[in-house]
């Protein structure tokens, strides 16, 4: 542009204004007034409610992904100052277990150490923690029941002044010890990557090395394969274009019912122990958004479909729900998920954790552990027994489009395409996974492990049959327990099944002695209502097993939700009754 009539353009202009305003302007000439050409017009996109944005996720993010590649982790472990935290030798955080009796224990262990990044042959210039002598980071076991196997997971969590690695400081290396394929965590997360209204995580192979020099150790120890997964904090949130000041949290046993652990971080009667066995605040510590949408959730004079939709973000659930189901994730219930709400949101979204369970059919049957599962730990069942989704799925329309979306992600996964990308994760994974030292943990032999790789794009079709069984099938229930009545009575009560068509249900009791519920003492069939009345004293003093079984009149039937381990065994459909005087 020529400035100088740019500048004079602007001065003439200005003279007019003022000659206009003034009223001194000359006679018209019956000259046409000269005038500007219109600036050409911009489209601007328009902008969304912040309600309305649903799961805004950058997948760029995911740009630089490469499932072929492998990353090492060298990681020298020292104890840390005497009386800190990190006070401990690399035994005494690898030997920690963090699950007894089926539950989660917080039970942290923590080592100072050095963390250093590079290839095969070391460290590299240029990574994190090239040429570092002093700690970065600390480590700790992570994981729950895999805290009790003889390969452990790890989290390494770098200190403020040593930098990112790929934008997290958190950096969770996962052994997998469940999974004989070792490659089914990355393989959840990177199919769900291009999944719209929902999030996933960034996932890498990678190679553990440790020198525990609290043992003296001089050299690096070769740990084996591992995934390194993205952990979801307040970085993750920034990394995938979320709102990193909002809520979040990792569910740790969460059925989204009232409980005394849910407080406020400002209550005085606050138990941050107690807390943190239903949630782990990741996000802002303010829970009373959580309350409040908890309370939503129980108060049944208040139309499910209002909150989820107003309060939960209705593509990213369905979607959660849909894609599990299809993978055959069943262990998604009350755990192995986060929780997000960005501040200025009313909106809730769930964002999956933890993958390597799914597709777990001919592991589990090569195991002879297929029958420690119950009849209903498939499809919409396996979700019944948490008010949230039992409240959703119980409305036709809900089950309706649940089933769209399941029907529009079998589309997208399908086996062929699992088997690709099985075929293409294992030609990195095989070489390591059959070696030492993972092979001596690995559980089966190389021919069983070939054998379930192959049939994982044919788990994505079982599933999908399941779900679709499901969603005619009678929902189970669970056993509440015993009760004395006025007159010494003895009461065993439960809830009751639900049948989509509103069938006739009747309920047959088992009492015995053994938890297999062989000899059994009471044997009472086609009981209405959930509930059965014994005289007093017909069962002694000590522990009984009991089960209770549903039928309907068109010949449907379900099995309690309850479950019990006894010396080691799983008893689907089973509970424990303590009688006393």
């Amino acid at each position: 542009m020529n400035l100088k009539k740019f500048a004079a353009g602007l001065l003439f202009l200005s003279g007019t204004c003022l000659l206009v305003l003034t009223g001194c302007g000359p006679a018209d000439s019956g000259e046409a007034p000269q005038t500007e050409s219109a600036a050409p017009s911009v489209e601007i996109a328009s902008t969304a409610d912040i309600d309305e944005l649903g799961m805004i996720e950058d997948k760029s993010v995911y740009a630089d992904d490469d499932p072929g590649s492998i990353v090492c982790f060298y990681v020298t472990v020292q104890r840390g100052d005497a009386g800190s935290d990190t006070d401990h030798s690399f035994d005494e955080v690898k030997n920690v277990v963090r699950f007894i009796n089926d539950s989660h224990v917080a039970n942290d262990v923590y080592a100072r150490a050095i963390v250093q990044v590079g290839d095969e042959t070391g460290p590299l210039p240029g990574m994190l923690g090239y040429g570092v002598t002093e700690s970065n980071a600390r480590i700790r076991v992570r994981g729950n029941s895999s805290s009790v196997m003889a390969q452990k997971s790890y989290k390494l969590a770098l200190d403020d002044e040593a930098g990112l690695w790929r934008g997290q400081s958190n950096i969770a290396l996962n052994k997998s010890a469940f999974d004989v394929t070792r490659i089914k965590n990355k393989l959840y997360f990177d199919m769900l990557k291009d999944i719209p209204g929902i999030s996933s995580i960034r996932t890498q192979f990678a190679r553990l090395f440790i020198k525990d020099e609290t043992s003296g150790q001089t050299q690096f120890e070769d740990y084996g394969f591992y995934t390194q997964a993205e952990v979801p904090t307040k970085k993750y949130l920034g990394n995938h274009g979320l709102d990193r000041e909002g809520y979040l949290y990792k569910a740790i046993s969460f059925n989204f019912e009232p409980s005394e652990a849910l407080k406020n971080f400002n209550d005085p009667a606050f138990d941050l122990e107690a807390f943190e066995t239903v949630l782990s605040c990741k996000g802002r510590q303010d829970n009373e958004k959580l309350m409040e949408l908890v309370e939503l959730i129980n108060d049944l004079s208040v139309d499910i479909n209002e909150i989820v939709g107003t309060y939960i973000d209705r593509e990213n659930y369905i979607t959660w729900l849909a894609y599990n189901i299809l993978t055959a994730n069943i262990d998604t219930t009350v755990q192995n998920f986060y929780l997000y709400n960005p501040v200025n949101s009313r909106k809730w979204y769930f964002i999956p954790w933890d993958g390597d369970n799914m597709l777990h059919v001919e592991e589990d049957k090569l195991e002879g552990i297929d029958a420690t599962y119950g009849n209903w730990e498939h499809g919409i069942s396996n979700y019944w027994g948490v008010i949230l989704h039992q409240r959703f799925l119980k409305v036709e329309s809900n089950r309706k489009e649940l089933a769209e979306k399941v029907e529009e992600l079998y589309k997208i996964i399908t086996p062929d395409y699992v088997n690709s990308l099985v075929q293409e994760y294992n030609q990195v994974a095989e070489p390591y996974v059959t070696s030492m030292p993972d092979i001596y943990y690995l559980g089966h032999t190389v021919e069983e492990r070939d054998q379930i790789l192959a049939g994982l794009g044919d788990e994505i079709t079982v599933a999908y049959q399941q779900f679709q069984d499901s969603l005619t099938e009678l929902m189970p229930f669970f056993l509440f327990g015993f009760s004395s009545g006025e007159n010494e009575e003895q009461i065993l009560t439960w809830d009751e099944a639900y049948d989509f068509e509103s069938a006739d249900i009747t309920y047959d009791v088992t009492v015995s002695a053994r938890p297999d519920l062989s000899d059994p003492v009471i044997s009472e069939t086609g009981v209405s209502g959930t509930s059965l009345t014994l005289p007093a004293d017909t069962l002694e003093e000590g522990t009984w097993y009991w089960t209770v079984a549903a039928h309907t009149d068109t010949g449907k039937s379900s099995m309690p939700m309850n479950k019990i381990q006894v010396n080691e065994i799983y008893y689907p459909g089973v509970d424990i009754l303590e009688v006393t005087e």
